[in-house]
């Protein structure tokens, strides 16, 4: 007569891992999906070095903010209406922001430079199409970022779109301002 009560609590410690992988999976997947997306421009990829494996790396192109490498980024302020993004404003990590902030967490793949830098992992299948399309420079890269009440952020896809004629003239002239600062050709002579 005792041998059900055994299988009862068999059962039951069978059972009780299993539910409790379930809740954890449930709840790291409503963490996941919960936020609001943002669409952000991204630029600086190079397919031949950012392409690895299961993953592309980009950098942001934040809009109003034209250069990181003198800014101490703590957290971001976007503005605009989800999820188009007008721009954004570099804030300290607690300062009040009207918009939607973003920070750097220091704890996740590049640190303090998360708001520089990103990740976003993409299927195999889908690599090879991704390698053409970052090849392409008559498009712009938009990342999808999902942003949390925490100030978290997320990349959870990428697209492409063809640049406007205002931003391939921007970038005929970055690239012509980059010639004019090269020095010219030495001449060797024997």
């Amino acid at each position: 007569m005792s041998r059900p009560k055994h299988a009862g609590a068999r059962l039951l410690a069978a059972i009780l891992p299993v539910a409790g992988l379930a809740g954890l999976w449930a709840t790291s997947d409503r963490a996941y999906n919960a936020g609001t997306e943002w669409e952000v421009p991204i630029q600086g990829y190079d397919p031949r070095d950012f392409l690895r494996g299961h993953y592309v790396e980009f950098g942001y192109d934040w809009p109003g903010i034209d250069e990181f490498s003198n800014l101490p980024l703590e957290a971001l302020c976007l503005e605009g209406a989800a999820p188009s993004l007008a721009r954004v404003g570099p804030i300290s990590a607690d300062a009040p922001c009207r918009g939607a902030r973003v920070r750097a967490d220091g704890s996740g793949v590049y640190g303090w430079e998360a708001l520089t830098r990103g990740r976003l992992y993409i299927g195999q299948e889908r690599a090879a199409q991704l390698q053409e399309q970052l090849q392409n420079r008559d498009q712009r890269g938009i990342v999808t970022i999902r942003q949390r009440e925490d100030g978290s952020f997320t990349p959870v896809a990428i697209r492409f779109r063809p640049l406007t004629p205002a931003e391939i003239a921007e970038r005929d002239a970055q690239s012509e301002r980059a010639e004019d600062t090269r020095p010219p050709p030495a001449i060797m002579s024997q």
